[in-house]
């Protein structure tokens, strides 16, 4: 039988190396459990904005087709944008689109111009012709005698669990962060 030796107050060998490896692991654990939770927390965080991302690009390329083969010219009436958005807002309502709220797109849609900075939340629209002589035009015509395109973008601020991300990401902001989509249909009116 093993009979411990008393040594520096009573302890022996045995129990202070169990002790000294008890605190050792603490001491490994307080170091590595904080790095482990920032790299869970980042995967976390990625992949709720690339999962937004996707589901905000299915829902502008939803509302896009259906602008492009809705029977309504935007000149038949005031409305026809207010129409699309009411559109996208269905749409994202009906799908897993993070941190949207029903109607938060409700309104009509600004003109869509790639010169002017995007808004961080709203739907855009324009239609556009190639033909130089209907560019500038906003009525796209009854038939597809003329190639005619709509063109969608929405931008949607998913929140951000982490405001130092902001520092990693661009268009991250302390509140959130701010994605963006865009759609170009060919208009398909009806004969």
């Amino acid at each position: 039988m093993l009979v411990p030796r008393r040594m520096n107050g009573g302890f022996s060998d045995r129990a202070m190396l169990t002790r000294r490896a008890r605190g050792q692991s603490l001491v490994e654990f307080a170091v590595v459990i904080p790095i482990f939770l920032l790299i869970f927390g980042a995967v976390v965080q990625f992949g709720l904005i690339f999962w937004a991302q996707t589901t905000l690009s299915q829902v502008v390329r939803d509302t896009g087709r259906w602008a492009a083969t809705v029977q309504t010219s935007p000149c038949d009436s005031s409305t026809a944008k207010a129409a699309v958005v009411t559109q996208a807002d269905r749409i994202a309502r009906t799908s897993s689109l993070l941190a949207y709220r029903s109607g938060q797109w409700s309104g009509g849609g600004s003109a869509y111009d790639p010169v002017t900075p995007r808004p961080r939340e709203g739907v855009e629209l324009r239609w556009a012709s190639p033909d130089l002589a209907l560019f500038n035009t906003d009525c796209p015509p009854d038939s597809n005698a003329t190639v005619f395109f709509v063109t969608i973008r929405a931008s949607h601020v998913v929140p951000s669990f982490f405001p130092a991300i902001g520092a990693f990401i661009p268009d991250c902001a302390s509140d959130g962060c701010s994605l963006s989509a865009t759609a170009e249909f060919r208009m398909e009116p009806a004969p």
